[in-house]
């Protein structure tokens, strides 16, 4: 089996893909942007090319082509990182490798499409639509209210999302917006995920559920803290419209990333938000490990071979994140967080820059059979002091 990973910079965890090809006696092969990467993930890799700018297309492609050509047809081409993902399936298509292709992967990109797909199969969406100047955007008003969100057609993540609380938020959204943009109702609630990992029948081999204290966007654009974890028993209603979303749109051989809204008025009730056809982002698949005892890095590698060594892994514990923010002066240091929960503490380091924006300058991973526990800690890292 000959898989190439696609990477901007290779990040740490990207190693643990290559390990765990490696593990299946494939052939581990890198392209990235970096001239320069770890003796241990070069020595891992079977070899690396280096494309200075991965956006020219033609450049990705040549470098597919010359892999191709030395170590024979690519079985598999993945960058596991949501901006790459159009990419990585032009390449599929052209040395037509196995997994998601250019038309599927812009329905699963574009959030006009999502809520197509998910209303088409019963799944309860907000109400929105593409809007192209500021009259459009005021008769969306006026038919919902405020407030409103509005965020890019195609996106990653929070980036140029907007939240409007009234008209004079309009005339200001669109000093700042260029190209396609989607207007929709906000809803009040709390964002909650369905995660896991699918193999190429469709069945979810892994799933789990995070809950955070607020959204992505919230947390760029005030800059709040930010904390999120896993539950150890996940609704069954939650799960039904998961499966019932991977389903509509025929994830295969993949992670996948689900964000709801659990409404406040009726916690029993969940509105999709958006499917992200890849694995949580930086440090959530790591927590999904340690929640049960596991190596989905090694799972996915095993989905090549229709190897399911954790098939439906039992969720032992439940995996917090805070992330801390420099400019904000918290109630407990470091140091006093490290020596109270020394016997529940995961990871505690600086968050890289590239993810400061959203996740804070410094992160703490903890752990504990007990959800409120976890939930307890986290609060406790994120604590205010008192002017």
């Amino acid at each position: 089996m000959n898989v190439i990973i696609l990477s901007p910079h290779f990040p740490p965890n990207h190693i643990n893909y290559a390990r765990a090809l490696k593990a299946y006696g494939d052939t581990a092969l890198g392209i990235g942007d970096s001239p320069w990467i770890c003796d241990e993930l070069r020595d891992t890799l079977d070899e690396y090319v280096y494309v200075p700018d991965m956006t020219n297309y033609d450049a990705m492609l040549r470098a597919v082509a010359y892999l191709t050509s030395k170590y024979g047809k690519i079985d598999r081409i993945d960058s596991q990182n949501e901006f790459w993902l159009g990419i990585e399936s032009q390449l599929r298509e052209d040395f037509n490798i196995f997994g998601q292709k250019p038309a599927q992967t812009d329905i699963n990109r574009s959030k006009l499409e999502m809520k197509r797909v998910a209303r088409a199969a019963g799944i309860p969406v907000a109400e929105g639509m593409e809007v192209e100047d500021v009259h459009q955007l005021r008769e969306f008003a006026k038919k919902v209210g405020f407030p409103l969100v509005v965020k890019p057609v195609v996106g990653v993540g929070a980036s140029a999302t907007y939240p409007l609380n009234n008209e004079d938020d309009i005339e200001h959204c669109f000093e700042y917006i260029h190209g396609r943009y989607i207007v929709e109702q906000y809803i009040h609630g709390d964002i909650v995920t369905f995660d896991g990992f699918v193999d190429r029948h469709g069945r979810i081999i892994f799933k789990t559920s995070h809950e955070y204290n607020a959204g992505v966007m919230e947390c760029v654009n005030e800059a709040q803290s930010i904390y999120y974890f896993n539950v150890t028993e996940i609704d069954p209603l939650l799960e039904a419209l998961g499966r019932k979303c991977v389903a509509a749109f025929d994830v295969r051989e993949r992670f996948f990333h689900i964000e709801w809204f659990r409404t406040a008025k009726n916690p029993t009730r969940y509105c999709f938000l958006e499917i992200n056809v890849r694995p949580p982002g930086l440090y959530t698949l790591d927590m999904m490990n340690y929640s049960a005892d596991i190596d989905l890095y090694r799972a996915w590698a095993g989905a090549f071979h229709e190897s399911y060594p954790y098939v439906d892994a039992k969720l032992k514990y439940s995996v917090g994140f805070a992330g801390r923010r420099v400019n904000v002066h918290h109630k407990h240091s470091n140091e006093e967080i490290l020596s109270q929960f020394s016997d529940c503490m995961v990871k505690a380091e600086p968050v890289p820059g590239a993810y400061s924006d959203a996740m804070g300058e410094f992160y703490f991973l903890v752990r504990h059979p007990d959800k409120d526990r976890v939930l307890e800690i986290l609060k406790y890292i994120l604590e205010v002091a008192d002017d």
